[in-house]
């Protein structure tokens, strides 16, 4: 089983080199950034998510859960990304958050020439299944979305 740190620390390069991506977080490729869990320092996610700057992208490993691939029994890590789209103002297309899944999914880092969906995010795994999105309320009662993102495994390591 792979060490998933790796997977989300190149998942958030990779999405930080989307300049339509960077440019929906006001130009700042940090507004993209990596949670790893780090007892005492980050122990809670709701409260992770509720600190989120606006716009943002937080990527998270949610966990991991046996699959098949074909006949071959393979691991399947879920990350999520926790989006926060950026303010809008009266007569602004209400468009931020399907920007940034669009982006997520069809997006094309720089220099790389292949979009998202079809990219090697960590050499140990197949690119991405089909991503969802889904409308989310944190303890304030704001509205964020979520895009959890499965990656399989290649074999066991």
């Amino acid at each position: 089983m792979i060490d998933t740190s790796g997977l989300v620390d190149n998942l958030v390069a990779l999405l930080r080199d989307i300049p339509e991506l960077v440019e929906e977080m006001g130009g700042d490729p940090e507004r993209i950034f990596a949670y790893h869990d780090q007892y005492p320092k980050r122990a809670s996610l709701p409260h992770a998510i509720h600190q989120m700057p606006a716009p943002s992208i937080m990527a998270v490993w949610q966990g991991t859960t046996p699959g098949a691939f074909g006949d071959f029994d393979v691991w399947k890590h879920e990350v999520t990304l926790f989006l926060r789209a950026r303010e809008t103002f009266d007569g602004d297309p209400p468009t931020p958050y399907y920007r940034m899944f669009r982006l997520i999914w069809k997006g094309v880092p720089a220099g790389s020439g292949v979009a998202m969906n079809n990219t090697t995010v960590h050499a140990s795994f197949y690119p991405m299944d089909v991503p969802s999105i889904l409308r989310r309320t944190d303890g304030e009662g704001l509205d964020y979305f979520e895009v959890p993102t499965t990656f399989t495994e290649i074999g066991d390591d």
